[in-house]
This record gives structure tokens, sequence and C-alpha cells, in this order.
């Protein structure tokens, strides 16, 4: 059989499955993802920069419904339970974020210098974590 045409009794050709259901499956399915990811090479800015890319979607829609803090602390999570060690640069990757003091808001000041504004301004990032390159044509 020709690879373009679809073959509904083939047991080897790759079949998507969708069941609905009443319970939200979206924490597991984050799981599953950080850990296919984990075991794949990824390290934990890699995962998260594949949660921020919108061309992987179940992944985007996690970090859509759930927030970047709790998407960050679930990678945090499933990387300590294979004994992983995750240091996130940002301050604020806390589920549970308590209101800020001002000694807090004054210190979150002080870390934006002129190479943090720098790199939050460097563009978006491939799935690797690198920025993609501006390229002139």
């Amino acid at each position: 059989m020709p690879k373009d045409e679809f073959d509904f009794e083939d047991p080897m050709e790759l079949n998507g499955m969708a069941f609905a259901t009443e319970e939200d499956t979206t924490d597991l399915m984050a799981e599953c993802f950080i850990e296919e990811f984990m075991r794949l090479g990824h390290n934990h800015k890699q995962v998260l920069a594949l949660f921020r890319n919108p061309y992987y979607i179940g992944m985007h829609m996690v970090l859509e419904k759930r927030g970047e803090a709790f998407v960050k602390d679930l990678i945090a999570e499933i990387f300590g339970r294979w004994g992983r060690k995750v240091d996130w640069p940002e301050v604020g990757s806390s589920r549970r974020e308590e209101a800020p003091t001002p000694e807090a808001e004054e210190k979150e000041q002080s870390l934006l210098t002129s190479a943090a504004t720098n790199k939050l301004d460097s563009g978006p990032c491939d799935p690797m974590g690198e920025p993609i390159p501006k390229l002139n044509l």
C-alpha cells in the first residue's frame, strides 16, 4: 500500500486517540511532558522553553492554563524525583506566591540591571533556549 493512503486496519499505523472526560488531566499531562523531555536529555531551561513555544500545543496549553510559576514548580518537582537540581534565575517561581514586601520589590527592581533587560529584550527563543537569530533578507 502506498504511504500516502491511510489504512485503518494496519496495526503499525500511528493513531492518535482523544477521550472526552470531565476530569482535568492537565497536571498529569504536564508531568508526562516534563519527564519525557528530561529523559531525552533536555535540561530544565530547555523544557521550560518548550512550554513557552506555541508550536508545542499541549505543553503551551498547560502554560496558558496554569501559568509559568506552576510549570516551573512542576519542572523542579519532576527533576527532583530523578535527583536533578533545578535553579531558576528569576524571582517568583513559586506556585504559592506571597504578597511582595517593599524589600522584595526593591530587590526585584535592583535585579533588573542593564544585562538583565538586554536578556529580556533579546526576543523569542528556540525550543533549546537559544535566541532566534535575526536575519536580514
